[in-house]
C-alpha cells in the first residue's frame, strides 16, 4: 500500500483551498506504487493526483521534478503537470511532507503487455526525449554509473549473511569495472525518465500510451540509456526471461520516432548491461535492508540479475532490433 502518510478530509480541503480547482468531492487513497504517499482526489472542476513526498524522494529535487514534467505538459506530452496555486507555486506541505497536486491522467497501465503495447511505449519514449530536448534545467543521475560502487559497498555488510548475496556482490565488483571502461561520453543526452517500467505508462482500450508518469528518478543522461531501462523493464518476463519480440517492439517504436545513430545502436548492449546492474543493486539493496514489518515487499532482484546474462551474450545492438 502507497499512504504512508494519513491525510483527513479538513486537511486536504485546507490545502487544496491555495488552488483554484473548485471544491473537493471524493479523497481516496492510492494503493499502488511504493515510494510515495497519492491520493485520488475530485473536485468539483475535475480529477487530480495529490502526492506527498516520502524520505525516499529527495525535496531538494522536486523543483526539477515538478518543472520538467510541467515542461512536458505544456508542450503537449502526457506527463501529469502540476496544477499551480494561487501564487505560482507547485509544492506545498501537509503533516510535514512536501506535496503537490498533478494532473490526473486517463488510461492504466497494461497488466500484460504484448508487441503492440511495446511499439506504443517506445514511440512514447522518444517522444518524451524530443518533447523534452528543450528543457534547460539539468540534473545528475544519483543512481546511474558513478553510483555503483558505492552501492555495492552499501550492500556488502548485509551480504556477509548470503553467500548468494555475495557472488553476485563480488561479481558486479569485476562488471562495474569493465563497465566504467567502456562507458561512452559523448552521445546525445538531455532529461531523460530513467524508470520506464510498464506500470508508468497508461494505455487506452486500444494500446496507446495515454499517460507517462512518475517522473522522480527524472535526470539529465543519454538518451540511448533511458532506452536501455525501457528494454530492461518491457523485455522481459517478471521473473527475467527474455522476450525478443518485445524487445525489437520497443526498439522498432522509438527508432520510428527519434531514429538512433550508429553509435547509440552500438552502446544499447552496454547500456542494458548497465541498467541490469542498477536495478539488481537497489532491489538487492532493498531487499538485505527490509524490514518485516514494513507494508511494502521488495521486489526480487535475481530477476535483473538474469537479465545481466541475457545482455552478456549479445554481440551487437543490431541483434536487438
Amino acid at each position: 500500500m502507497a499512504v504512508f502518510t494519513k491525510v483527513s478530509l479538513e486537511e486536504a480541503r485546507a490545502y487544496l483551498s491555495r488552488y483554484d480547482i473548485g471544491e473537493l468531492v471524493h479523497l481516496e487513497g492510492i494503493e499502488e506504487g511504493v515510494s510515495n504517499t497519492n491520493f485520488k482526489v475530485e473536485t468539483t472542476t475535475g480529477l487530480y493526483a495529490l502526492t506527498l513526498f516520502e524520505a525516499a524522494t529527495p525535496e531538494k529535487d522536486l523543483p526539477y521534478f515538478m518543472d520538467y514534467t510541467l515542461h512536458l505538459d505544456r508542450k503537449g506530452y502526457p506527463a501529469p503537470g502540476p496544477a499551480l496555486m494561487r501564487d505560482g507555486t507547485t509544492i506545498g506541505r501537509i503533516n510535514g511532507k512536501p506535496c503537490a497536486l498533478i494532473k490526473w491522467l486517463p488510461g492504466r497501465w497494461p497488466r500484460n503487455p504484448d508487441t503492440p503495447h511495446a511499439a506504443s511505449a517506445g514511440q512514447y519514449l522518444a517522444k518524451l526525449h524530443i518533447f523534452g530536448s528543450d528543457f534547460t534545467q539539468t540534473r545528475n543521475n544519483e543512481m546511474g554509473i558513478a553510483s555503483w560502487d558505492a552501492l555495492i559497498e552499501r550492500c556488502a555488510p548485509r551480504a556477509a549473511q548470503s553467500a548468494r548475496a555475495e557472488a553476485v556482490l563480488a561479481d558486479f565488483r569485476d562488471e562495474v569495472a569493465w563497465l566504467k571502461s567502456r562507458w561512452p561520453a559523448d552521445l546525445p543526452s538531455g532529461a531523460i525518465h530513467a524508470d520506464y517500467f510498464t506500470d508508468n505508462v497508461l494505455m487506452d482500450d486500444d494500446g496507446q500510451v495515454t499517460g507517462v508518469i512518475d517522473y522522480y528518478y527524472a535526470c539529465t543522461d543519454f538518451y540511448a540509456y533511458d532506452l536501455a531501462v525501457a528494454l530492461n523493464a518491457w523485455g522481459f518476463t517478471p521473473g527475467g526471461q527474455p522476450l525478443p519480440g518485445m524487445i525489437s517492439a520497443l526498439i522498432a517504436g522509438y527508432h520510428k520516432e527519434r531514429p538512433l545513430s550508429e553509435a547509440e545502436i552500438a552502446a544499447l548492449p552496454l547500456f542494458a548491461r548497465g541498467s541490469a546492474v542498477r536495478f539488481t543493486l537497489t532491489r538487492l539493496y532493498d531487499l538485505l535492508n527490509h524490514d518485516p514489518s514494513w507494508v511494502v515487499k521488495p521486489k526480487d532482484p535475481e530477476a535483473f540479475y538474469r537479465r545481466l546474462d541475457y545482455h552478456r551474450a549479445i554481440d551487437s545492438g543490431q541483434a536487438y532490433f
